[in-house]
């Protein structure tokens, strides 16, 4: 509703204001009310517009130039023609100077800055109300009074000082509840954002958590990783050198194991010669696993049962010089105990790497107790969580010892190939052959070592076959069922004898080829003369024409001939199997008679009992 009569005249309305959007924004508010408006830019201005027609009300802004609103003020009131003017003070009010300015220029309001439009509206009615009450109110003589330091005399009737005071005072009140509202939104919204504070710190540190295990992963994984290539470096390298010593040994094996088939021998003789033959076996298998112990087991690995107790005991008399009589000679005592479960069950495995790696494991113990200590050999029966979740037995073996003990750093680092903490003493082979074992062998190894406490070495088998399960059937010897004409191709001439030899005493017509381009040509010769070879015997690593290309060669001259493929480098060439390599038997040197001869007669004869039937 508007404050104006709408029967009688408009109330004139004076603003005076420096700013151009804060007069604009005044006079939209005063002209809905019914208002007639006029404004101007400065107090000077102001007062020159209110003699010329004088209005009802002014609403002046403090600081203005050249006239500012406490002059304005009073000059108004000490204008006999305009004293009854009333005039609202627009202002911050941030300093009790202004309450004395404004009773000594007579101001009878003050309106707040910043202000609303329903806040102006009712200061305004509140003002032209109490006009026509002043008028009759004499001013009396004045008052002087000090404030801050400064004389003041003030002249405002008691209406005017009431008026102003009650303004001052509302204008008060009224930012106090602003002040009140405000510092209750801070309080809730510092609230709030301590909560929100406490909930980043939360993610933050749950995110950094998982951002520590998946590095810890990522390290772990870089670290397997690194082991890995290293090892299968190490397996590259002691290709080419186990190549050449199954190579020289290969003779060895092969007149050692005719003498004892064939000989009449001593006691004594045959002794050595055994001696001998194991010496070898042992020296083939550990050459074959210098290249493939970093390698994982591949499915054609053939596993037997192992019964690791027995195993147990075999090692421990077979190290028994190094953990026993060598420490007596340095002056330290060893003392080795064993705690085996009874009926344990057997593994599936390659006793003769299990051995080994056992071996290997004693040894680091002894080098761990300097000064003596005791070592423990443990076997027991667990359980463990098979690839479906069901739970599996399984066979733990530990060798523990109390000795030195070893760092973290040290530990994490043990089954690297190469890495040794025992100076020119040590390979750094030994833990890195455990781990190879382990990996084909699809164990777990764990690891447990404080300095100064000792350290446990833990292998964890998948249990095998139960006790008395397995079969005692030993399976008929094979031979050839007539003399066989044999090619031998080999480019080392003390390999080529023995397996002539070898085979000219098993009663087959041998005839030899020394390189793949000479075994090559006498295929081809034989094949037009008619006279062809029942069976090709050859090997692969050789110079210039291989046995790749011997095989290729032999395949488009004559595909339905057997072909024997000798190898220094293992029976798992690369990856490669007997279809891919087209040869129809693959076999590791040293070659073994019982082998080659168990081959031949599979690929041209029949059983030894189909023979005598």
């Amino acid at each position: 509703m508007s404050i104006s009569d709408p029967k009688e005249a408009p109330e004139r309305v004076l603003i005076a204001e420096d700013s151009a959007t804060q007069a604009q924004r005044l006079t939209h508010i005063l002209e809905q009310q019914g208002f007639k408006v006029t404004s101007a830019a400065n107090g000077k201005l102001a007062l020159d517009m209110a003699h010329r027609q004088k209005p009802h009300l002014v609403i002046s802004d403090v600081v203005m130039p050249e006239m500012d609103g406490y002059q304005l003020c009073q000059r108004i009131k000490s204008d006999p023609k305009l004293s009854d003017v009333p005039v609202i003070l627009v202002t911050t009010l941030s300093d009790p100077q202004d309450v004395i300015r404004g009773l000594e220029c007579r101001a009878d309001n003050f309106v707040l800055k910043p202000y609303d439009a329903g806040q102006l509206i009712t200061r305004i009615q509140f003002v032209l109300a109490n006009s026509h009450a002043r008028r009759n109110d004499q001013p009396g003589m004045g008052l002087e009074i000090v404030f801050g330091g400064q004389r003041h005399f003030i002249t405002a009737d008691r209406l005017q000082i009431l008026n102003l005071l009650l303004s001052t005072y509302e204008a008060a009140i009224h930012r106090n509840r602003e002040l009140t509202t405000t510092r209750d939104t801070l309080h809730e919204t510092n609230r709030e954002l301590q909560e929100l504070t406490a909930e980043l710190e939360d993610r933050v540190h749950l995110r950094t958590r998982e951002l520590e295990h998946s590095n810890e992963a990522l390290r772990q994984a870089q670290q397997a990783l690194i082991q890995q290539e290293r090892l299968r470096a190490l397996g590259q390298m002691a290709s080419g050198i186990a190549h050449d010593i199954n190579n020289a040994i290969s003779p060895i094996a092969l007149y050692t194991e005719a003498m004892l088939e064939r000989e009449q021998l001593s006691d004594r003789a045959r002794g050595y010669l055994t001696t001998i033959q194991r010496a070898i076996d042992d020296v083939a298998q550990t050459v074959g696993r210098m290249r493939e112990f970093y390698r994982p087991r591949e499915r054609e690995l053939q596993l037997a049962d192992v019964a690791l107790n027995p195993l147990i005991q075999q090692v421990i008399d077979l190290t028994r010089a190094r953990w026993s009589d060598l420490a007596q000679q340095r002056g330290v005592m060893i003392e080795l105990k064993t705690e085996l479960a009874v009926d344990l069950l057997s593994i599936r495995g390659a006793e003769n790497e299990i051995r080994d790696a056992l071996t290997n494991l004693i040894f680091n113990a002894v080098d761990a107790l300097p000064n003596g200590g005791t070592i423990e050999v443990r076997t027991r029966v667990g359980t463990l969580t098979g690839p479906h979740g069901s739970l599996e037995p399984c066979v733990m073996l530990e060798v523990t010892d109390n000795g030195v003990g070893m760092d973290e750093e040290t530990r994490r680092r043990c089954l690297e190939p190469f890495f040794t903490t025992k100076g020119d003493r040590g390979t750094g082979l030994g833990l890195a052959m455990v781990y190879g074992m382990a990996k084909r062998h699809s164990a777990g190894l764990d690891i447990d070592s404080k300095p100064g406490k000792g350290t446990t070495i833990r292998l964890t088998f998948r249990a095998g076959t139960p006790p008395g399960a397995t079969s005692s059937r030993i399976p008929s010897p094979l031979f050839a069922s007539r003399s066989l004409r044999v090619l031998l191709v080999d480019d080392d001439p003390a390999l080529l004898e023995s397996l002539r030899s070898s085979l000219t005493d098993e009663g087959h017509k041998v005839a030899t080829a020394n390189g793949g381009q000479a075994g090559i040509d006498a295929f081809r010769d034989a094949q037009k003369s008619g006279k062809l070879f029942d069976i090709v015997i050859t090997d692969l690593g050789m110079p210039y024409v291989d046995g790749r290309q011997v095989v290729a060669s032999v395949r488009a001259m004559s595909p339905g001939t057997p072909i024997i493929l000798l190898t220094g480098w293992g029976q798992h060439v690369q990856g490669e199997s007997e279809s891919t390599l087209q040869v129809d038997r693959l076999l590791g040197k040293p070659p073994r008679v019982r082998e080659l001869r168990a081959a031949l007669a599979e690929l041209t004869g029949r059983r030894a009992t189909d023979r005598l039937g």
